[in-house]
């Protein structure tokens, strides 16, 4: 009997042990201090709770410190751990960290975290480590888009042609049908030509990656509510390589990239291209337009407007032609150079001024384009008819030389700042004339290009067969 008590007491004395133990050690989770050595004991002293409840308690809590000291002692025996501590760190923006561990779930064989890491890899432009990642997980649907979308930034061809009757099919099949709009699949397959639609003007988008044709589609979208939508058509991007574009400026320099290759391409029944890559300077080169995936709708507007007849309203470069001399003939829409000073009879020098403005027309006789000056007359409407239409200086023409830039309207314009509208008065002007002052086709660049090659006969051959005059 007394042998009985004296168990019965041992046995109790051990289950309270066991109690104060297991409470303490929680108390040790709860306060993030728990080692790696204790919470293995615990866990095989405590069946009735496993750690990975222990980590949704703690985080139901609100305990985030505790969560993350358990978590990381846990991970490398739970590979969602690992990778919920991945995402963690990702969220905080440590991508480091998130990269850590990702990979110790990994190792574990964790699909997800295969995938994670090859996202970061993708936004750091660590693209030859992606491979490696996905190959051994590319029935994966996911990793087959991401693949996709490596092999678009990298123009690899034969991998988007192999696999695309795969890609077709399951959870990828509304990419598919995303990337065939944007012609991924049949380059340079012939279309019938739509030059004569609903716009005068088309202008053919193409874009080098998934990110910038899917920011050209955004960019047409959002022009088609703009007023100028009436006389350009922007049409969905395409997919083109940037190896075959070859692009060769800075990031910080004005896109630059090779016309010659536009001659390859069979499906293009616009007169002008625009081309989208990932950096640099937006400009139009006569029949090509240049935007990088940064660029928002104020920027395309601006850039699209060259391309009818519109000149930038800011400093054009000190080698620019138009600024060396006195026009002979008007060649913009919104611009003109002459001389500052003239003498002679006031209404005949207005009369043949009037003459080089495109917008004549929608000067009231009563507005000024002549002042007094000790040189004779100076040229430029006075400041108190700043609200009409008539002749104001610009700064797109150095102003220390003898010529200088007049435009119809006083106030800036989306000519000279992007984010500024573009005027009503402006499409007044250009559809007195809507033609007259376009750029020249792509066709042209083309030409050029091939004369800087040596390639004369090619070049001349480009140009005779141009559709557009």
């Amino acid at each position: 009997m007394a042998f009985r008590n004296i168990l019965i007491s041992l046995v109790i004395v051990i289950l309270l042990s066991l109690f104060f133990f297991i409470a303490d050690y929680r108390d040790k989770i709860s306060n993030a201090e728990i080692t790696r050595q204790q919470l293995s004991l615990l866990e095989i002293l405590d069946p009735v709770t496993d750690t990975d409840e222990r980590l949704t308690q703690l985080l139901d809590n609100g305990n985030e410190q505790a969560w993350i000291h358990l978590a990381k002692h846990h991970a490398n025996a739970s590979a969602s751990t690992a990778f919920e501590l991945g995402e963690y760190y990702l969220k905080q923006m440590q991508v480091s960290a998130a990269q850590l561990w990702y990979e110790v779930a990994i190792r574990q064989q964790y699909v997800a975290a295969r995938l994670a890491l090859a996202n970061i890899y993708f936004d750091q432009h660590q693209y030859a480590d992606i491979k490696p990642l996905l190959l051994p997980i590319m029935g994966n649907e996911r990793a087959l888009a991401l693949l996709y979308k490596l092999a678009l930034q990298q123009g690899e061809l034969s991998f988007i042609q192999t696999y695309k009757n795969k890609l077709a099919h399951g959870e990828n099949a509304e990419f598919y049908n995303e990337l065939e709009q944007f012609s991924v699949f049949s380059q340079h397959r012939e279309e019938t030509s739509d030059y004569n639609s609903t716009c005068s003007i088309n202008v053919q988008l193409f874009a080098t990656n998934l990110a910038g044709l899917r920011h050209g589609k955004a960019l047409s979208s959002a022009f088609e509510q703009h007023k100028l939508a009436k006389y350009i058509c922007v049409k969905t991007p395409k997919y083109i390589p940037a190896e075959v574009v070859n692009c060769q400026h800075l990031p910080t320099d004005k896109i630059r990239c090779d016309a010659s290759q536009w001659l390859q391409r069979s499906d293009i029944n616009s007169r002008y291209l625009g081309v989208i890559v990932e950096q640099g300077g937006a400009n139009v080169d006569n029949g090509i337009m240049y935007i990088d995936q940064q660029d928002n709708l104020d920027v395309l507007v601006h850039e699209l407007s060259h391309f009818i007849g519109f000149v930038d309203e800011y400093p054009l470069p000190r080698q620019h032609q138009k600024c060396h001399q006195l026009q002979q003939t008007p060649f913009a829409h919104n611009l003109v150079v002459l001389g500052k000073y003239y003498q002679g009879e006031r209404g005949t020098l207005r009369e043949n001024i009037l003459l080089q403005l495109p917008w004549r027309s929608l000067i009231k006789d009563s507005t000024p384009i002549l002042s007094r000056h000790p040189q004779g007359w100076k040229l430029g409407t006075p400041a108190e008819h700043n609200d009409e239409i008539g002749m104001f200086a610009t700064n797109s023409c150095n102003s220390k030389r003898d010529t200088q830039a007049f435009k119809p309207l006083a106030q800036r314009t989306k000519l000279e700042y992007f984010e500024l509208d573009f005027p009503a008065i402006y499409l007044n002007i250009f559809k007195l004339d809507p033609k007259r002052y376009l750029m020249p086709s792509y066709h042209f660049n083309i030409s050029r290009d091939l004369v800087g090659q040596g390639e004369y006969i090619k070049a001349s051959e480009v140009l005779q067969v141009t559709l557009f005059d």
